[in-house]
């Protein structure tokens, strides 16, 4: 088959405009077919016209010549009254056969004959009609005789002369009906063949130009996909069409992400062999000043290095979170999976964070169900971690946070049954419209919150890409005492 280097406008141009041409043909061979069935129709109709008028005139020539003959003898009242009409009957039927026979030479050649004889029986009628008979002498009877001969002969040559034409239109009468019949089932023959031909044509076009851009269209989505799992693509569709662009456009986006990709793990090497190791040993160095190994230092530098060591530390946390953000993400991380009781998970948690609270006299009470989950341990603790962690920073001096676990029922046929696990705080909480982006990297609550709190916003996205991972959801809704509350769901490990 032929691939035509068309664009996907100009294809469809043809794919609309040939069906269309096709139409156009068909419609002008079905309007032939339909004009000539008609104008058979009209021939036989005409045909009709033509023989019912010959025998009008032959009957109306007939009775005016009846009409004259009987005035002639009896000189009746009647007679004389139907002779003018019939007269005029005649010259209206002779007007109508012009018209109808105006189109037909040899019709219009002996309508011409018949015509003078029937104006000669016109005449030789008003002659006798004019005679009055007032004595029955021998001249006069053979001179009526001889009238009457003169009147048959005109009949008859009127009969003659009208003969021909009656023939040829009863002959017209008997082909018509065949004829139409003919013209009728070619009509019908068309109608088939063309509607058949049509559906053959756009089909077969559909299938032709489609076949190029669904193809392709599939390599694309096939190339789409195999970006997510890391796989080569396939290569270049090939064309000039919208479809070849957008392929070349796509594979050039890959190969720019891949660019990036190798920048971005080049500078991941970067930041965590020449970045995290000088800052954990500027922090070694800065601790062991502020704790006065180096002597005792005065107040205010050693306020300074406190601060300074603050700085560094949320550095050297910040880089943690992208190292294993990027483990995360890219599947780096491994998993070790197995049924873990919630109550285990929260003590972990609670006991990682409890200097926190009590810095800020906060109280954490705990409510959690008998239950299990299916998950890595480590990594369900880091989120519990990270949750209580963020609750402390944003609640007020002496508030409370709620830590409570359950199980719960969903529609959701791959894991009916979920443990539901909620930190609930009392602090600024979250605005609707918040609420999905805080999830993403580098997204908070407020742009003052890494400077006032520490934070790196990266610590909520962590918690769902381990959320996730282990086919869970994260979300957040608000607290009916104030603040918000942070909740996932996981498997439960007693289905």
């Amino acid at each position: 088959m032929v691939q035509l280097n068309l664009k996907i406008s100009q294809r469809g141009f043809l794919l609309v405009s040939i069906p269309l041409v096709f139409e156009i043909i068909f419609v002008v061979v079905l309007t032939s077919l339909i004009t000539q069935v008609e104008a058979e129709m009209r021939r036989e109709a005409h045909a009709k016209d033509v023989v019912r008028t010959v025998f009008k005139l032959q009957r109306d020539m007939l009775d005016c010549a009846t009409a004259a003959a009987s005035f002639s003898l009896t000189n009746d009242a009647y007679s004389d009254e139907r002779f003018p009409l019939t007269h005029k009957w005649i010259k209206q039927d002779l007007e109508q056969l012009d018209k109808l026979t105006g189109d037909n030479a040899e019709q219009t050649r002996k309508l011409k004959y018949a015509h003078a004889v029937a104006v000669r029986g016109l005449k030789l009628f008003a002659d006798m009609k004019d005679k009055k008979n007032e004595s029955a002498t021998l001249d006069s009877l053979i001179g009526t005789g001889a009238t009457y001969g003169r009147m048959r002969s005109l009949v008859g040559q009127l009969g003659g002369a009208t003969r021909d034409i009656i023939e040829e239109e009863e002959r017209i009468l008997a082909q018509s009906p065949v004829m139409q019949s003919q013209q009728r089932e070619m009509v019908q023959k068309a109608l088939i063949l063309g509607v058949g031909l049509n559906v053959v044509l756009a089909v077969a076009m559909a299938m032709f130009f489609s076949k190029g851009i669904t193809k392709r269209l599939e390599v694309m989505m096939e190339n789409s996909q195999r970006v997510g799992k890391g796989e080569p693509l396939h290569a270049p569709v090939g064309g000039v069409d919208e479809i070849a662009q957008l392929d070349e456009t796509f594979h050039k986006m890959v190969d720019d992400l891949n660019q990036a990709e190798i920048h971005k793990q080049q500078l991941l090497q970067t930041v965590s062999h020449d970045l995290r190791s000088p800052l954990s040993s500027v922090r070694g160095i800065l601790t062991l000043l502020t704790a006065g190994a180096m002597g005792a230092l005065p107040q205010k530098a050693h306020d300074k290095l406190k601060m300074a060591e603050s700085d560094v530390e949320r550095l050297i946390k910040l880089i943690t979170d992208l190292l294993d953000l990027e483990k995360i993400s890219q599947g780096k991380s491994k998993f070790e999976v197995s049924a873990v009781q919630v109550k285990r998970l929260v003590d972990r948690a609670v006991n990682s964070v409890i200097s926190l609270a009590e810095e800020k006299d906060i109280n954490i009470s705990r409510a959690i169900d008998p239950v299990e989950v299916l998950g890595d341990e480590d990594r369900l603790v880091q989120v519990l971690v990270n949750l209580i962690s963020n609750a402390i920073k944003f609640s007020p001096k002496g508030g409370e946070i709620e830590v409570e676990a359950e199980s719960i029922n969903l529609l959701d046929p791959a894991h009916p049954k979920q443990i539901e696990i909620v930190v609930a705080d009392r602090g600024w909480g979250v605005p609707p419209q918040l609420r999905e982006k805080i999830f993403e990297r580098f997204e908070q609550v407020k742009k003052t919150d890494a400077t006032e709190s520490g934070g790196s916003g990266l610590g909520l996205a962590i918690c769902k890409s381990i959320v996730e991972l282990h086919g869970g959801s994260i979300g957040v809704r608000d607290n009916p005492d104030g603040g918000s509350i942070f909740w996932f769901r996981l498997p439960s490990a007693n289905l």
